[in-house]
């Protein structure tokens, strides 16, 4: 049997009853009759209090043809007893009896975040009063029908990160490094003299025959963050940053990257960069420019974009 439930997400069909909250309406023709637009249930646990709000003749915003539905939703309650500033997230199901063949039709689950603007979610054109006041869909029978309500309230366990960000309307900072007797070096180039952008220490780090296995045929070259034993363990900080190396014959054909969206933190003294900037091949080539009198200029431009304490 196809189902009549109208809502946008769809619909499914089960032969269990829901979890939470079922309620058996008597005389539903009465409502209507004696001009009922709205009916609230009695309130039911379910994480937080809650209720089943009913609107016979249709509710909220929309065309015309909203009062040839009923609207069903789910309400949160007791709110005066929740702390300042309340949120609660909730997926929920509200579902209709059918006497016929004896099953629920379920809306599909939906997760919503109730807060004192937004206490009630459900759905506007549940059923149209046209599938259910017709005896052969078996959904009122009798002038009586059951609704139903399933409701998984999420423990809200997030976490709450501030974050600010920074002005980068100014040039960034731009620094050269030039590196001398490149061919004696063996494992790293000793640690750069530090600089400072955006309120921030930073160095590079260079590794002129790869850093780790597989990269040995290429130079390594990574940014990192000085961090200094008193400051705060989780800040963080996310530069945007380019690194390259400077062809030095005609300052024409420079090779280099850049990266932007990494977090640097506090609680680390790691790098971030690439393990294979530029092949040793091309880096030795005499007709590319980066190595001259067995020197290299390594530059860099750097823009602190934001912060997260």
């Amino acid at each position: 049997m196809a189902t009549t439930v109208a809502a946008a997400s769809g619909s499914e069909t089960r032969e269990a009853s829901p979890a939470n909250f079922l309620v058996k309406i008597d005389s539903f023709s009465l409502l209507q009759k004696h001009g009922i637009q709205r009916l609230e249930t009695r309130e039911f646990k379910a994480g937080n209090y809650m209720r089943l709000v009913i609107y016979p003749n249709g509710h909220g915003t929309g065309k015309d043809d909203k009062a040839d539905y009923v609207s069903v939703y789910l309400a949160i309650t007791n709110t005066n007893e929740l702390p300042s500033n309340w949120e609660v997230n909730a997926t929920f199901s509200i579902c209709l009896f059918n006497h016929v063949s004896g099953n629920y039709v379920y809306s599909q689950g939906r997760a919503r975040r109730f807060h004192s603007i937004n206490q009630e979610w459900g759905f506007m054109k549940f059923i149209s009063k046209k599938d259910l006041t017709d005896p052969s869909k078996g959904y009122l029978i009798d002038d009586k029908c059951v609704l139903g309500a399933e409701v998984f309230v999420n423990e809200n366990k997030a976490v709450i990160e501030c974050m600010s960000l920074k002005s980068v309307d100014k040039e960034p900072y731009k620094r050269e490094f030039k590196i001398t007797n490149f061919s004696r070096l063996k494992a790293k180039w000793p640690v750069s003299n530090e600089f400072t952008v955006g309120g921030y220490k930073w160095a590079i780090d260079v590794y002129p025959n790869g850093d780790g296995q597989g990269t040995e045929s290429s130079l390594s070259i990574y940014l990192r963050r000085v961090v200094s034993n008193n400051r705060a363990s989780s800040e963080r900080v996310m530069p945007c940053f380019t690194i390259r190396i400077k062809d030095q014959s005609n300052d024409l054909k420079h090779h280099q990257y850049t990266c932007s969206g990494h977090w640097f933190s506090d609680s680390t003294n790691m790098g971030w960069g690439w393990t294979s900037f530029i092949k040793l091949a091309s880096l030795n080539d005499p007709n590319k420019g980066f190595i001259v009198k067995d020197s290299c200029v390594i530059e860099i431009e750097l823009a602190v974009q934001a912060i997260s304490p």
